[in-house]
């Protein structure tokens, strides 16, 4: 963190809650409790953890895509509420600080992942990522280099959005932010200059920005060059949650979990990552034994029940449509 008193929020209730969180759940910042307000907090009456953009679990149906929201310039902050559209798991998020100046009211959700920062008037100001001490310190996390956590030294990560003097309770709903391009970022960000390069690999079509060896946040850089999004591993030992990128069960491999899970946050949408979750929800439908094909105007719909298969072939003409309906034994057609 930039000091001590800054943002010792998960590390401190994390210490506190150990004899009734897991230590698993602990990591991270993970051990989040309800929103924790001071008499310098303001009002919730303006903010919602919740939102009305479903949740990022394979299989949800009539939910508001990322691939539908409108791209940002990203010329001023991204608000609160955009970035919940964007990132469906944003909705399992709460505040969990009062104002801290250079970076603002911390948002996290209750398990290992990305944390994000807020000003006054719910524009997203930052990123954090908490990482095990045991996993070594690297020039890129924040001074001092380790707090205890549930018993356990973590350190951690900001990657701002606009250099941290100017995000103060009063600042601008349109101060200019660093995210046109990477260079720009990097001036918010001082200490990736000499820690930070692009890597051969991308993620979802986006170029990625991170150090060679060594846990931190990933940036991913969009071919416009606008930073696009944010990216960090979490050990997929530690469990798998709904505000991860991965399916359940279906971790990546990572150079130091072996395993993850990522979570990501996205500031433009991402039309990759978009049809990814739509192959998962398509696959959650297939295993409950439902299969949809769409072959240019007929919908065949296969749904099994029991030792029965009932076939629906729906032709659209011009001005009819024709229903047809089967039934045979054992479940073939």
């Amino acid at each position: 963190m930039a000091s001590m008193s800054r943002s010792r929020w998960p590390r401190l209730m994390g210490a506190a809650l150990a004899l009734a969180v897991p230590l698993t759940a602990a990591a991270c910042g993970a051990t989040n409790p309800a929103p924790q307000k001071s008499p310098t907090s303001r009002p919730p009456a303006h903010h919602s953890s919740g939102g009305k953009t479903g949740t990022a679990k394979a299989g949800t149906k009539g939910k508001k895509s990322g691939a539908s929201v409108k791209a940002l310039s990203l010329t001023t902050l991204p608000p609160l509420s955009y970035e919940k559209k964007l990132n469906p798991w944003l909705k399992h998020t709460h505040e969990i600080s009062s104002f801290i100046p250079g970076m603002g009211y911390h948002w996290a959700a209750p398990f290992p992942g990305l944390v994000l920062m807020a000003n006054n008037v719910d524009q997203v100001t930052a990123v954090e990522a908490d990482f095990p001490q045991k996993l070594g310190t690297y020039p890129w996390y924040d001074p001092p280099d380790t707090a205890p956590n549930g018993g356990v030294a973590f350190n951690s990560e900001h990657l701002y959005f606009v250099p941290p003097a100017s995000i103060t309770p009063t600042m601008s709903a349109t101060l200019p932010t660093n995210l046109g391009s990477w260079a720009s970022f990097e001036m918010a960000n001082p200490r990736l200059t000499a820690t930070y390069a692009k890597s051969p690999t991308s993620y979802m079509g986006d170029a990625v920005y991170g150090p060679k060896s060594g846990p931190a946040i990933k940036v991913l850089v969009a071919a416009s060059g606008k930073i696009a999004g944010f990216m960090v591993s979490e050990p997929a030992k530690w469990g798998w949650h709904h505000g991860y990128a991965e399916a359940k069960g279906k971790p990546a491999t990572s150079a130091q979990y072996g395993r993850a899970y990522h979570s990501v946050l996205w500031l433009l949408p991402n039309k990759v990552a978009h049809r990814k979750a739509g192959t998962m929800a398509r696959a959650a439908v297939k295993r409950a034994g439902h299969t949809v094909k769409h072959d240019g105007k007929i919908l065949v719909h296969k749904a099994k029940k029991s030792t029965k298969t009932a076939v629906h072939d729906t032709k659209r003409g011009a001005n009819q449509v024709v229903n047809k309906t089967k039934a045979t034994a054992n479940g073939t057609t």
